[in-house]
Parts: C-alpha cells; structure tokens; sequence
C-alpha cells in the first residue's frame, strides 16, 4: 500500500483531503499534518479564553476540524460536516451545554444520539461518559463553531489530552485517514519584513492587507521557540512514499509548519519525492506580486530541500468586471490574481530538474479554490 503525508492548514489542505476522499483510490494510505499556528477570530477567542480562565494552552483546532470532517467515512458524514461548522448563537455560557447539547442545538435527532453513544462505547474511552462532558468556561458560546467547542469540551475532559482528543474525534467522525497536528506545543509565528519590520501573529500576517515590504523570514515567536514537532509527524513521514504539500497561504498555512522544530530534519532526511501544488493565484499583502517561482524557492529555503514535482493551473479564465470584483475581493486572494508558470520559469524548472505538470484546476464558482475532481486525477497520474 503506498503512503502519502499531505502538509498544509486552512482552506487549501481541507479542500485537498475532500478531493481525496471523494476521487482517490481507497488503496493508499493518507496522513495529513496540519499547521497549528492559528490564532484568529474564532478559534484565537477560545484559546485566550482557555488561558485566561483556566491558566493552560488549547492547541487551536480550527484547520484540525475541517481536515478530521473532509476524511469521515462515516454513513453521517454528510451531518457531520454540516454539524461541525454551525456557528452557535445562543448566547449562554459555554460551561452551560453539554456536548449532546451542541448536537441537539444543530438539530441532530435521537437516532443520532444512538450513533454516537454507540461509537463512544465502543472506542477508546468507553469509561467516560462523553456526550455528558461540560466546558467550564464563564464566557458566552455565542458566535463558536460546534467543531470548535466539541474539540475544546473533549481535550478537557480527557486529561488535557490533545492525542486522546484527537483519537476520539478520529473514531466519532469514522475518519479514513491520520490527521496530525504539527504540534501541539505554543506554535506562535512572526514575519519579518524585508525592511526589517516584524509582524507577530498568524492572524494579522495573513489580513494585514498592505505590507510595507515582502516577508523576508519567517520565525517562531519567542513564547513558542521551543515548539517540537508532533511523534506521529516522524512516523508518518519517515514511511511515506510521497509528501504532499497543499496549496494555501504561503507562509501561515504552509512554511508554519517547517519552522517547527524537527520537521525540517525528517522531510530532509525522507526518500519521499515532494509534491508541491501551486497555488492557483498569489494573494495581496502576504504573497502580493509573487511568482510560482517565488512561491518554489522560498518552499525549498524553508524545506532544506528541493521538491520533485510541481503542479499548477493552466487555464485562463475570462472574467466579467464584476466577477473580477467579487473574485478579488475574496479573503483568500485580497487584491492578488491568477499565477501562470512563464516560459522562463519552466525553464528554470528544467534546469534544476524538477519536473512540472500543468492542467486545468480551476474551480469554476470560486475562481481560485482548485476543483476537486481535477486535483484528484492529476494526483492519481503522479501516486496511484
């Protein structure tokens, strides 16, 4: 059986692993290392409060969350996904619901309890009464995804577990695949600017929408230098055939998880061959006026290694003015447009032998996401 690690956070590992499932053959063996550097909106506002009240760190589960409901191969995958994403606008404490409260407040029936309280006494922590658990936290749940709090809610209640969280999660959700957290230590980054300028925090390295300069380096913050990779990160990639690296944001979904202590070291060291998929546009501040090339290089300073192969778009999309507007103004392009290898880039490619493959990938209602089915089959060519 041939194994691949995908390596990426955000939208762009989500939307890989979906395509995966859906597309790919059930023969290969997926693990998919997932950045943990998140710390905005939602997610950023349960990990303070974490801190705040009860004095520890929630490793974040935002990019966790969409990754372990895009490999359920659960008959309620559907629910789930549907389930997880919910945003709660019921503005009571968070310590006030249970976790069958979160399901019930999605709309999941008896039917649906029975499922869960089959798979919770079957699995791994058949001794604790799950669906029961509480989250001490004074402060209101209003605004939190159910995801979210469910993850929260369990990696409390299990010992401040996160692996055991983790597994639960793994079994209540069926997933067909190993979702791994990069780390589970403080993983706070910074960029530093070319001019010298330091921008602290994933959250404000991905919207601040006009840099001053481009991003130079990219570094853990000092509270957190002493992140270290996650054990199941070594195995995985230690036995993996292929490495694939997602598309996403260049530096906060992807480079995040180099920097983290060790990683560097065992992809280095892997005889995996290194996939890297391009993303179909750059995006304005944090990649502003980037070329694939760029793109590739600063990979590959991070990596301490070359990647083997790259994918990328080949199709030129005519837009109308205003679905350029709506196009441009998407969080995940910000003022960026569509990237294209050039004929001097390809030959750059050549010359250091890297192969590339160029095919139509865009998705045709969003414009930059890449469309799943074509993801797949060009995947299947390089792996399967």
């Amino acid at each position: 059986m041939k194994k691949i690690v995908t390596i990426g956070g955000g939208n762009g590992q989500s939307n890989l692993l979906d395509a995966l499932y859906k597309y790919f053959p059930k023969d290969v063996k997926i693990s998919s290392i997932v950045s943990m550097s998140d710390d905005g909106r939602t997610t950023g506002e349960l990990m303070r409060k974490f801190q705040e009240e009860l004095g520890m760190h929630l490793p974040p589960p935002g990019d966790l969350r969409r990754c372990l409901f895009m490999m359920s191969d659960s008959k309620k995958r559907n629910e789930f996904q549907q389930y997880m994403e919910t945003v709660i606008e019921r503005d009571v404490k968070i310590s006030d619901m249970t976790v069958w409260d979160y399901f019930k407040y999605v709309g999941a029936d008896s039917d649906f309890k029975k499922h869960l309280k089959k798979i919770s006494e079957n699995g791994s922590k058949s001794d604790y009464d799950i669906l029961g658990f509480t989250l001490p936290l004074s402060s209101s749940i209003k605004g939190h995804k159910v995801g979210n709090v469910l993850m929260a809610n369990l990696y409390f209640n299990l010992n401040r577990d996160y692996h055991a969280m983790l597994e639960v999660m793994h079994e209540i959700l069926e997933v067909r695949a190993d979702i791994i957290p990069v780390t589970t230590s403080r993983a706070y980054i910074q960029a530093v600017l070319g001019n010298g300028e330091v921008i602290e925090s994933q959250d404000r390295i991905s919207n601040v929408a006009a840099y001053s300069s481009g991003i130079a380096d990219l570094k853990l913050m000092e509270d957190s230098k002493h992140a270290y990779q996650h054990k199941d990160v070594f195995k995985s990639i230690k036995k993996a055939d292929f490495i694939v690296i997602s598309p996403g944001d260049l530096f906060t979904s992807i480079i995040s998880n180099f920097v983290i202590g060790g990683v560097k070291d065992v992809i280095g060291s892997s005889e995996a061959k290194i996939i890297y998929i391009g993303n179909t546009t750059n995006k304005g501040g944090e990649t502003q006026g980037l070329t694939h090339l760029d793109f590739i290089n600063k990979i590959e300073r991070f990596l301490g290694r070359k990647i083997d192969i790259f994918v990328s778009n080949n199709k030129h999309l005519e837009l109308s003015k205003d679905e350029r507007i709506i196009f441009q103004a998407n969080v995940s392009v910000k003022g960026g447009d569509f990237l294209y290898l050039s004929d001097g880039e390809k030959s750059e490619l050549e010359r250091r032998h890297i192969k590339y493959f160029e095919t139509d990938l865009l998705d045709r209602k969003s414009f930059y996401k890449h469309d799943k089915k074509s993801l797949a089959d060009i995947l299947v060519q390089l792996i399967a």
